[in-house]
């Protein structure tokens, strides 16, 4: 292992300050840090430090603290960083085999897709790779097309840590018309430039830009992940639903420093047209507050309910109904005792209602029993698009079941059948 000789660590401040003082996005906060990780040195709080990987630890918490910003980075011997960010010279093809084969088992970020109830579509997002790296834009294209016939989308960033501006320029120009929209503008510091970022007049497959979006954030959400809920929100184009961000709006750059130190310090920094600023050190703040492991449940209902309330269509608002009902048990979970179950448990017409081993059973005709779940103590759900539920006597017992559907099929009441 590399020896960190006072010489070197000496050496490595110096370049870190120099990249504080020169490169940071912020002059004069660039100054402060700089003359902190200097004071730090010259007090000899990195004395006792032998390890390169402690020091580079070190260095980032210091780097941190003292300018406020969650983007500075100092890594040792990071492979994965050398090969992500170096050139093609600089860069062994061992080192690019083992990037490829972290970012393959991330699958480009894109870490779950599912249909909920009621035709929304959820996808979990940890990251946005490289649109550029080979298979992300295939897989990139097949998500949002596989979520392309949903009637609402929720995009979970609660464990999103950023990533590549190109895909998220991706992401957000699926959500907008064709004609391209100004919705970021990025000012470098190293060089003076500012850069404006509009949507894609193209993407591949069905554009989404009238499909109600929700974005669920948290206090893991960092950069890119931040980005796409800050600029979505700030474009009026989607609700972000859960806790405030991180704040960590700058972009950055990577310097090898002493040959086997990477430095990530941030370079530049996001100017919004809606805005007029960005969410460095204030965080996305969300639209609807909830905690952490609420988030996804509240978009869930909070899409069916505006789409119901929405919705023209008296049919297709009664389908809606039919799985908000569904989609909230789901969520909180009704429990109905045994004692109950029993007064239900019974044939009515061909249709037979029974408890196994605990559960609540539904059988026609001899078929096999499949456990039904509980809507109210009174209602129950079918997996196959039925409900039933159960009227009682004036002494508690049952003496019929009415069968509803979900589509616009009458609904049907059958008698108990008294053995």
């Amino acid at each position: 292992m590399l020896e960190l000789t006072p010489i070197l660590r000496q050496a490595i401040v110096q370049d870190i300050t120099r990249i504080a003082r020169d490169k940071y996005i912020f002059p004069e906060k660039g100054l402060a840090t700089a003359q902190t990780i200097q004071s730090h040195l010259e007090h000899g709080d990195y004395d006792a430090i032998l390890s390169p990987y402690v020091f580079a630890d070190r260095l980032t918490s210091d780097l941190r603290r003292a300018s406020s910003d969650q983007h500075w980075s100092v890594q040792f011997n990071a492979t994965l960083t050398s090969a992500l960010y170096g050139s093609e010279e600089e860069v062994s093809e061992a080192d690019i085999a083992l990037l490829k084969e972290s970012i393959y088992r991330q699958n480009f970020g894109i870490a779950r897709v599912e249909h909920l109830v009621g035709n929304i579509g959820y996808v979990d997002l940890h990251g946005f790779t490289w649109i550029g790296f080979d298979g992300a834009g295939e897989s990139i294209a097949a998500l949002m097309q596989l979520i392309a016939h949903c009637d609402a989308l929720i995009f979970d960033m609660r464990r999103n840590g950023g990533g590549e501006a190109e895909t998220l320029q991706v992401f957000i120009s699926y959500f907008v018309e064709a004609e391209p929209v100004l919705y970021d503008s990025f000012y470098y510091r190293p060089s003076g430039e500012t850069q404006q970022i509009w949507t894609m007049p193209y993407v591949p497959g069905k554009r989404l830009p009238d499909v109600p979006l929700y974005i669920l954030t948290g206090g893991a959400t960092v950069s890119g992940g931040e980005a796409f809920a800050y600029i979505l929100q700030s474009m009026r184009r989607a609700t972000v639903i859960g806790q405030k961000t991180l704040g960590a709006a700058h972009t950055t750059d990577l310097d090898v420093v002493q040959e086997q130190f990477q430095v990530e310090y941030p370079s530049g920094r996001s100017i919004s047209p809606f805005t007029h600023g960005d969410w460095e050190g204030v965080g996305v703040i969300p639209d609807i507050a909830v905690p952490d492991e609420e988030a996804l449940s509240v978009a869930h209902l909070c899409a069916l309910e505006d789409l119901i309330q929405s919705c023209q269509d008296e049919a297709v608002q009664r389908e809606m109904a039919w799985d908000l009902e569904i989609a909230r048990c789901s969520y909180a979970p009704v429990r109905v005792n045994e004692a109950l179950l029993a007064r239900y448990a019974g044939r009515y017409g061909d249709r037979t209602f029974r408890i196994i081993d605990g559960a609540f059973t539904y059988s026609r005709q001899g078929n096999p029993a499949v456990k039904l779940v509980p809507l109210a103590e009174h209602r129950f759900l079918y997996p196959d698009g039925l409900k039933f539920e159960f009227a009682l006597d004036e002494l508690g017992q049952a003496v019929s079941v009415t069968i509803s559907y979900r589509n616009e099929r009458p609904a049907i009441t059958l008698a108990r059948v008294l053995e």
